[in-house]
């Protein structure tokens, strides 16, 4: 009589392919369990109140100040007041109160997890609580800018966690064919990492023709959440 090895290929396949699913649900689980789950910091009644100014160094011989950017240094206060908070999407009035006395209130309707806002002049620069160091700042937008650091900041009562993000872009006069006629953007970023709220805010642009340098801040000088 002849004997035969008997094959195990079949039952060794099965075996393996119970491993592989195996560990595959062990890894979807594992993702679906450490998926961060993002929402807005701010809560109903919160205000946030900046100090704005404007500063111009004009170089070139027949360099002016951009239209407009006087305002800045016309400005008594801008205060930010939170109206509502459902999930990511959050609702704010924004009054920006001039030396003259007039104010001038408007309306802003912002993701923070996408960016996404009804007034696309409006105010933005507020993110999801608790980011972390080399998170996106907006981690359903597009953009794909993240936090580039994290630290602290004290205050009169208390010291609290801050994010602080920067970008450098450089943009080109469309009404110049050559290109040549360059604006560099410097951004500097800080912001609280419970509230997602702007702290501080450098926006730096230079200009090659004619030469001129401008740059705004952004302060806070006065919050309901927390003795600035």
């Amino acid at each position: 009589m002849t004997y035969v090895k008997k094959s195990h290929t079949k039952r060794n396949l099965a075996i393996i392919l119970i491993i592989i699913i195996a560990v595959a649900s062990a890894a979807v689980a594992y993702s679906y369990l450490t998926v961060k789950h993002y929402e807005a910091g701010v809560k109903v009644g919160d205000t946030f109140t900046y100090n704005l100014k404007g500063y111009v160094t004009l170089n070139g011989l027949d360099a002016t100040m951009s239209e407009g950017f006087d305002v800045y240094n016309a400005t008594d206060y801008y205060m930010i007041t939170i109206t509502g908070v459902t999930g990511t999407n959050v609702s704010m009035n924004c009054d920006w109160k001039f030396l003259n006395g007039t104010t001038v209130s408007t309306k802003q309707n912002i993701d923070v997890a996408s960016g996404n806002k009804t007034d696309s002049y409006g105010f933005w620069a507020i993110y999801p609580t608790n980011l972390n160091e080399a998170e996106l700042l907006r981690p359903t937008g597009y953009d794909g800018q993240i936090v580039n650091n994290t630290d602290t900041a004290t205050y009169e009562n208390e010291t609290r966690g801050r994010c602080y993000w920067y970008i450098n872009n450089q943009f080109y006069d469309t009404n110049d064919p050559t290109q040549a006629t360059l604006m560099y953007d410097y951004r500097n970023i800080f912001f609280d990492r419970e509230t997602g709220m702007l702290t501080s805010l450098v926006n730096y642009q230079v200009y090659n023709n004619p030469q001129k340098q401008e740059e705004i801040t952004w302060t806070l000088v006065a919050s309901s959440v927390w003795q600035v």
